[in-house]
């Protein structure tokens, strides 16, 4: 199974290959750091969201608990 794009794995084989000019290899190897740092990027920023999300939905949470919890105070003995 190949988990890389063909893309990614042509610059792979060139960064690889002996065969290449040196100034294709650095090309190569260039473009795949780029395409690292613009992975690095996405998971970063969307990370970020995640987390934020979470601690959004947590917050909900947590005040839903607190109003349950201030309408038990508020009933009155006997009801």
């Amino acid at each position: 199974m190949n988990k890389y794009g063909s893309y990614i794995q042509k610059l792979m084989t060139v960064v690889l290959d002996k065969d290449q000019d040196e100034f294709v290899q650095q090309m190569a190897w260039g473009e795949l750091k780029r395409l690292g740092d613009g992975v690095r990027e996405f998971l970063m920023k969307h990370s970020k969201d995640d987390v934020e999300k979470k601690e959004k939905t947590e917050k909900i949470l947590l005040q839903e608990s607190e109003n349950g919890k201030k309408k038990e105070n508020e009933r009155v003995p006997g009801e």
